[in-house]
């Protein structure tokens, strides 16, 4: 019981003081200077953001399934420079949970994947992926609501 009181605490501590960038905290609602949501349509109909010469889309499949794409400033896919990435939630209730995504799919077409439980009724959330690009530690912030707004989902 005290790992898990111990790895929210520090979860949470990560969360809401944010990861440093360039040298400052970032609040976690706030985006990087140099990130942006995109507004071209997406390739999977995910949700865009632009960090720097990258572009990242989220997908939320059945409130189970999460892949990150990774693609050039021509929306050309990237290969995954690290086989994994984390991925920090924030849901409703100020409840927060860690994921690790893993590399998947083929070069071409390849995402950083996971399923999980913990979105399940889940109408909007805000997520953090840390990855590292050109040897330097990214935070690429994404805000998810759900298309269907309060419609009923089956499950």
């Amino acid at each position: 019981m005290r790992v898990r009181s111990w790895l929210g605490t520090v979860i949470g501590f990560m969360l809401v003081l944010g990861p440093m960038e360039t040298s400052c905290y970032v609040a976690w609602a706030q985006k990087a200077q140099n990130q942006q949501e995109h507004q071209h349509a997406s390739p999977h109909g995910g949700q865009m953001v632009t960090a720097g010469r990258y572009h990242f889309e989220m997908l939320i499949k059945d409130h189970k399934a999460i892949q990150v794409y990774l693609y050039d400033d021509n929306l050309k896919p990237v290969a995954l420079p690290t086989p994994e990435a984390t991925l920090y939630l924030r849901l409703p209730g100020n409840k927060n949970h860690m994921l690790t995504l893993k590399a998947a799919g083929s070069s071409a077409e390849s995402a950083w994947t996971t399923t999980t439980d913990v979105l399940h009724d889940v109408q909007t959330f805000d997520a953090a992926l840390r990855v590292t690009l050109d040897g330097e530690a990214r935070n690429i912030r994404f805000t998810y609501k759900d298309a269907h707004g309060d419609a009923q989902h089956k499950h």
